[in-house]
């Protein structure tokens, strides 16, 4: 899987984790960090 389709991936579960988001901020803390990491490294 390239960088850029593990980005998308992670995009879209953010989505849906901020619909619910009281009880997965940790989550989506990680996958924030997770994105920004990947873009750094694409670059």
């Amino acid at each position: 899987m390239n960088t850029k389709a593990k980005i998308d991936l992670l995009e879209r579960r953010l989505q849906v984790l901020t619909a619910r988001e009281k009880e997965n901020q940790g989550v989506c803390r990680r996958i924030r960090r997770d994105i920004r990491n990947l873009r750094k490294k694409a670059e």
